[in-house]
């Protein structure tokens, strides 16, 4: 079980770490991400683009090592919430070109966070 909790806790951050770097080194990507956070109307713009991605990069990091799960978990879970509302109020399938225009992915993701959150950091943990 120790293990299967590490391995879901590595996948979350391997996922966010993931995310956050190819909203920064894939134009594609970057441009998709700018229309969604134009489309969905939220506030701050640009502080939100550059923002994300940087949280992105080191709660994802701080998964993969196992260093303050449940920290890192809530924050993960914040993000993902706003990923919902994103994909529920943008009816603009081009600017999720990896993923559905339903959550999908986001509550997936919410659901397996939760039980990192719950249950701990598991195997392979550095702290």
């Amino acid at each position: 079980m120790d293990e299967a909790l590490g391995v879901t806790r590595i996948l979350i951050g391997a996922l966010i770490l993931m995310t956050g770097i190819m909203k920064f080194t894939v134009p594609m990507l970057r441009i998709a991400w700018s229309g969604q956070l134009r489309l969905a109307r939220l506030p701050f713009y640009k502080p939100t683009f550059w923002l994300v991605p940087v949280v992105e990069l080191a709660v994802g990091a701080l998964l993969i090592l196992g260093v303050g799960t449940r920290p890192a978990a809530v924050v993960v879970l914040l993000m993902m919430l706003g990923a919902v509302y994103v994909h529920l109020v943008v009816d603009d399938p081009s600017v999720f070109p990896l993923q559905p225009n339903a959550p999908i992915v986001p509550i997936i993701v919410i659901g397996l966070t939760i039980y990192v959150l719950v249950a701990g950091p598991g195997a392979w943990s550095v702290g």
